[in-house]
């Protein structure tokens, strides 16, 4: 039963059990911002419920959604593995242009993605939310909360590391950069974009592509500068590192490079997979599409799900590890 819950007696105080949410089949969803918003959970069966548990967020590309991404991105795996819950929110559903045929999903991630920024979604309130409510629902750790994402997805990861730094501990997604303007409340914290040197979607030498999501940006010439390399370097001066520009990992399939000495040992990385297009992940996309079939993955000689946590999950609020 969608949002039922029980009232019980407890040491004669009424308790009640009702979730802050309502249950739609798979989904969670609450009413925000006069939008019904909905996530899916991944809690492994193994997990300790007397310990304390980092909790992920991931988000889905433009016109996919939280089903489609959870079986790309491999998190379900890595949850299992170290004892993490996995939360996949859904974007949006909207018409970009006039013409077009059905509605896609986007995220508010800056200057893109389509309808989500023409009408100025809030997801970064939404998303804080669903935080907020998975606190109060599972034992995770608040010190150890993390965002990954794929494409819009990643963008808008980034902008939660601006916009909600007070409340992520670190920030590692795939293919896209951060697209909107810096905060006065950011405080540095770690940040990692995996960004295949062939993506066709999402240039590693410019966001020209993806400007045609919003048409309020096709005369706006900042909107076209930003790629992967520019990107590293904005979020070393975002993160007042006085590093120099490292090679951590150099190989036949892969390069990691980017800054460490930064403020609050937030370091920052790009990791370049030479061979990958659009796609870095391990697994192919699947939607069932001409053009998803097109985003094939690394066929796991990468395994970028699994770098990006070793990246990110050495980071929490409370204390900041060495690599």
């Amino acid at each position: 039963m969608g949002g039922s819950g029980e009232s019980g007696n407890k040491d004669g105080l009424v308790v009640d059990d009702t979730p802050p949410f309502t249950e739609d089949g798979i989904f969670n969803c609450i009413d925000h911002d006069n939008l019904t918003r909905c996530w899916q959970v991944h809690v492994p069966d193994n997990l300790d419920p007397n310990a304390t548990v980092p909790l992920i967020i991931d988000m889905h590309g433009y016109a996919s959604n939280s089903i489609e991404h959870r079986k790309l991105s491999s998190f379900d795996d890595i949850a299992d593995e170290v004892g993490a819950i996995v939360v996949y929110p859904d974007g949006v559903a909207g018409y970009n242009m006039q013409w077009d045929i059905e509605e896609n999903q986007a995220w508010n991630s800056g200057w893109c993605c389509a309808h989500s920024t023409r009408d100025k979604i809030d997801d970064v309130g939404f998303i804080e939310r669903v935080v907020n409510i998975s606190l109060g629902m599972y034992n995770v750790d608040e010190d150890r909360v993390y965002a990954s994402g794929w494409s819009n997805g990643c963008s808008m990861s980034q902008r939660l590391a601006m916009e909600s730094s007070h409340i992520f501990a670190a920030v590692g997604c795939m293919a896209f950069y951060l697209i909107t303007e810096p905060v006065d409340g950011y405080s540095p914290i770690p940040v990692m974009e995996v960004h295949g040197f062939l993506d066709n979607v999402v240039l590693y030498e410019s966001t020209v592509l993806s400007v045609p999501f919003n048409e309020e940006l096709w005369t706006n010439t900042e909107a076209y500068d930003t790629g992967a390399i520019e990107n590293m370097v904005e979020w070393g001066g975002h993160n007042n590192c006085s590093g120099p520009l490292e090679t951590y990992e150099l190989n036949a399939l892969y390069t990691i490079q980017g800054y460490d000495g930064c403020e609050n040992d937030a370091s920052v990385r790009l990791m370049t997979i030479y061979a990958a297009q659009h796609n870095p992940y391990e697994k192919d996309f699947e939607d069932d599409t001409l053009i998803g079939s097109t985003f094939l993955g690394t066929q796991g000689l990468v395994m970028s799900s699994h770098i990006v946590w070793d990246f990110i999950s050495q980071y929490s609020k409370e204390v900041v590890l060495e690599e």
